[in-house]
C-alpha cells in the first residue's frame, strides 16, 4: 500500500527508483514473514495467510477508489437496467 501511495504522490520517478522501492517492500515483507517462522513464533500457515490477506486487501484498497473515481460515487453500485420490465 505504501509503495502506491508513493507513486501516487510522484507519479514522472524514474523506472530505478520505482523498481528499488518494489524490492525494499518485497524484501521487507518476506523478511519479516520468514523471520517470524524462523523465531517459532508463528506457524508458516499462519504467515502465508498473512501475506495473501495482505495483498487482497491491498488489492481492494488500491481498486474500489478507482473504480468509484471512474464511475463516480452515484453509480459506483448501480447496475445497467436489462430492459426487461
Amino acid at each position: 500500500m505504501l509503495l502506491w501511495l508513493l507513486l501516487r504522490r510522484v507519479p514522472r520517478a524514474p523506472a530505478w527508483s520505482v523498481a528499488a522501492a518494489a524490492v525494499l517492500a518485497a524484501v521487507s515483507v518476506l523478511g519479516v514473514g520468514f523471520t517470524r517462522v524462523f523465531l517459532g513464533v508463528h506457524w508458516a500457515s499462519d504467515v502465508l495467510a498473512g501475506w495473501v490477506l495482505g495483498a487482497g486487501l491491498a488489492a481492494l484498497a488500491i481498486t474500489v477508489p478507482l473504480r468509484v473515481r471512474r464511475t463516480g460515487p452515484a453509480e459506483a453500485g448501480r447496475r445497467e437496467p436489462s430492459g426487461r420490465a
